[in-house]
């Protein structure tokens, strides 16, 4: 791990879109450089290393890993390979940041808690960028605040133009893209998920497989009894929105709406929504590198390892509820000690 006060050398697996997003904004926090990337794409690996000035170029992920030049890792593969470089970056003590999720599944996502706590170091940070988006942020402060009292109701909205990608069961939606929403929920309550009272679904996009459906609708009931509500829908048509809203004991408090100029022209009212997530959570991509940096100095990563296992917890749960239309019931474990230091 690089001392303080050293420049740290971080290299790059996967230099798709999220790994290229990563890279770039690695390349504008102080004391960094990006020295290697890795990707199967040996022409995707080497423009992202132009362009970064990165020195070495991989086409295998861990032997990347185990350069000595590379202090800290950026894990951006595909999804399946998540888990296998993190525990790969952990045997070699070396701080990774892994984009979401940690695993694609839970026992995957378990063996690296274990891995990291033998170690005794929080080496390991997961990609929920909502996290260091300033409007949520500005929520769980007025939240932690008691500005509306004690919150009964999170209600959470999750919409993408066109699905990214094409899901091949309701599974990959749940652990691919509500993950974000099952973290954010955790976090903005501080609670663990202790029941999955329902899913319900329908396919939006025909062209997708039959039985897949990219507009879910999640219900949750947390440790302290109040109820939350994910709307995820990956084809809502209009563009790129996530938001949320928090209804307590005294008001209500709002997330994430559209913002930037209102123009009225020609009998139309309209507010610019953006494209993607990559256009919403601009600042929260750099915001979240940058910290990750700090973390990795400071040994304090977060979120951390835990957040990425339990969230995917709750993701199983909720296929299950799906799958089956019955409510499942969760016994939230307490967190390890080494997740309990604050970050």
């Amino acid at each position: 791990m690089a001392e303080l006060g050293r420049e740290l050398r971080v290299g790059v697996v996967g230099a798709g879109g999220m790994g290229t997003r990563h890279a770039r904004n690695l390349l504008r926090v102080p004391g960094v450089r990006v020295g290697a990337v890795a990707d199967a794409d040996p022409g995707r690996a080497e423009a992202l290393a132009k362009d970064c000035g990165a020195s070495r170029v991989y086409a295998d992920g861990y032997e990347l890993v185990l350069d000595p030049e590379v202090d800290a890792v950026v894990v951006a593969s595909p999804d399946p390979t998540h888990a296998s470089y993190v525990l790969a970056c952990l045997e070699a003590r070396k701080p990774v940041f892994c984009e979401k999720p940690l695993a694609t599944h839970a026992a995957e996502a378990r063996a690296v808690v274990e891995q990291e706590v033998s170690l005794g170091r929080r080496l390991v940070q997961v990609g929920f960028q909502r996290r260091y988006d300033p409007d949520l942020q500005a929520l769980w402060r007025l939240i932690r605040n008691g500005v509306v009292g004690k919150p009964v109701l999170y209600r959470t909205w999750h919409r993408n133009a066109r699905a990214a990608y094409g899901p091949r069961s309701n599974a990959e939606v749940l652990v691919n893209s509500a993950i974000h929403d099952l973290d954010e929920v955790r976090w903005l309550s501080g609670q663990e998920v202790r029941a999955v009272r329902s899913v319900v679904g329908c396919r939006v996009d025909r062209s997708l497989a039959e039985g897949v459906f990219d507009l879910q609708l999640i219900q949750l009931e947390l440790g302290d009894g109040a109820l939350a509500l994910v709307e995820l829908n990956l084809s809502a048509g209009y563009g790129y929105e996530v938001g949320a809203e928090v209804c307590g004991e005294r008001g209500s408090i709002t997330a994430g709406l559209p913002a930037g100029a209102f123009v009225r022209v020609e009998g139309d009212a309209r507010v610019h929504v953006p494209a993607d997530w990559l256009e919403r959570f601009d600042a929260a991509y750099a915001a979240e590198v940058a910290a990750w940096v700090e973390h990795v100095r400071a040994g304090q990563a977060w979120p951390h390892a835990w957040d990425g296992y339990a969230s995917l917890v709750v993701a199983e749960a909720c296929a299950e509820a799906l799958a089956t239309g019955r409510p499942v019931s969760l016994t939230p474990e307490p967190p390890p000690p080494l997740y309990v230091t604050p970050a």
